[in-house]
């Protein structure tokens, strides 16, 4: 169905694009809050995303997906954004947590209903590092496989388990800090 609307706005229908505004905005947005933190400036992000999306579309394989190939566009707008802005700050977080804590943490996170984990990570995404809330956004909210998260991002594998990790455990010190009720 995508392809329909990209051979629509190739041949010349600007008004067929509506179709991935409508269908990826919510989502767009709330990956660009992940990295950038702020609405104000990811509504910024996602219309430059947009609008970088409708300029390159010729360029979209149609053999891939349409919503990977927008959010790596989308993640891309992000981070030349905060280079803009001189934000992004590399936090090297150092926390030191045990198997047990590890085992503790994904078994709670498990048990929160799907709707309160939403809620609590979206949260918890404005207080960690830009590509950790990016990839826990990917991860937990967008229901990304780290294949999918490796090719909107362009990071390694490696990175992304690394990046899956300081997240988790970012997450879990923040739920610490909010006194939040471990369901364990």
């Amino acid at each position: 169905m995508e392809a329909h609307y990209i051979d629509a706005v190739l041949k010349g229908n600007a008004n067929a694009f509506g179709y991935f505004i409508r269908t990826y905005q919510n989502q767009a947005f709330s990956l660009a809050v992940s990295l950038v933190k702020r609405e104000a400036d990811a509504k910024d992000v996602v219309q430059d995303s947009f609008i970088a999306a409708y300029s390159s579309l010729g360029n979209f394989r149609k053999d891939a997906k349409f919503s990977t190939w927008f959010y790596r566009i989308v993640v891309n707008t992000a981070l030349q954004f905060l280079k803009r802005q001189k934000r992004r700050s590399e936090v090297v977080s150092d926390y030191a947590i045990t198997d047990d804590e590890k085992t503790a943490v994904n078994s709670a996170l498990a048990q929160l209903r799907q709707e309160d984990l939403k809620r609590l990570v979206v949260t918890v995404l404005k207080k960690i590092p830009p590509k950790e809330a990016m990839v826990l956004q990917l991860y937990y909210i967008d229901d990304q496989n780290i294949a999918e998260i490796m090719e909107i991002t362009a990071f390694s594998n490696s990175h992304v388990k690394v990046l899956l990790h300081r997240g988790r455990t970012a997450f879990y010190k923040h739920m610490e800090s909010e006194d939040i009720k471990k369901p364990y």
